[in-house]
C-alpha cells in the first residue's frame, strides 16, 4: 500500500473558517492521543495561539487597518503552527490514511503506481513507400507515460536481440532499415510499473 500524503491548502480558507479547522484539528487530535502521543507544537500551544487569533479577529471586524495587520500576522504565525503539525502527522501516522483523517488533517491524491497496461490495441506497422522507414502505432492508451517499440530481423527467435524505441506519442516512424529486409515488431504502453504487456507481434519489410 502507497503512503498517503497530507495536502494541508491553508490559503483556502476564510478567517472564520480557519477558526472552525484547527478547532477540529485540536479536537480530534486530542482523541487520538494513542497513536499523537506527543504532539509538536503540543495542542495546547496550538489552542493558545487559535484563542489570540480569534481575539485579534474580532477586534479587525470593522476595526483599523492596523487592527487589520495584527489579525493577519497572527493568522501567519497560527497557520506556520499547522504546517509543522502536519509534519509530525505525516511522520507518526506513516501514511496510514485512517491515522492522518483521525488527526483531522486532508489528504493530497493517492501516488499509488498505476499498474502495467494492458495490450494495446489497434496496434499496426505500415511500410513507407521507397523510404526505408515504417510507421508504427496504436491507439492512445489514456495514462500511458510512454510506449516502447521493440524489432528485430524475421524470424524472431529466442535468441533475438530486439531494438528498443521509445515514444510519448502513441505512433512513431522507424529509419534506417534496409530495404525488403523483413522485420518482426512488437509495441507496449507504459508507465511506473515496469511490467510490459507487448502486442501481438507484426512482420514487415520496409520499402
Amino acid at each position: 500500500m502507497a503512503d498517503v500524503l497530507i495536502n494541508y491548502s491553508i490559503d483556502t480558507y476564510t478567517d472564520p473558517e480557519f477558526v472552525i479547522e484547527v478547532e477540529s484539528i485540536e479536537t480530534k487530535m486530542a482523541a487520538s492521543i494513542a497513536t499523537y502521543a506527543t504532539p509538536s507544537p503540543a495542542l495546547t500551544v496550538i489552542t493558545a495561539q487559535r484563542i489570540k487569533f480569534q481575539g485579534k479577529l474580532a477586534l479587525a471586524h470593522n476595526g483599523t487597518p492596523t487592527q487589520t495587520s495584527d489579525k493577519d500576522d497572527e493568522r501567519k504565525i497560527l497557520e506556520g503552527m499547522i504546517h509543522v503539525e502536519c509534519a509530525y502527522v505525516q511522520l507518526t501516522s506513516g501514511g496510514d490514511e485512517t491515522k492522518i483523517l483521525s488527526a483531522g488533517m486532508h489528504t493530497a491524491a493517492s501516488k499509488a503506481k498505476i499498474g502495467a497496461f494492458g495490450v494495446v490495441t489497434g496496434f499496426n506497422v505500415v511500410t513507407q513507400q521507397a523510404s526505408n522507414k515504417v510507421l508504427a502505432s496504436c491507439k492512445a492508451m489514456p495514462k500511458a507515460k510512454f510506449y516502447e517499440i521493440l524489432f528485430t530481423p524475421h524470424p524472431a527467435t529466442d535468441a533475438s536481440v530486439w531494438v528498443t524505441k521509445t515514444t510519448t506519442s502513441h505512433s512513431l516512424e522507424i529509419d534506417g532499415l534496409p530495404s525488403f529486409v523483413p522485420y518482426v515488431f512488437k509495441m507496449a504502453a507504459c508507465g511506473t510499473d515496469p511490467r510490459r504487456n507487448y502486442s501481438a507481434p507484426i512482420t514487415r519489410a520496409a520499402n
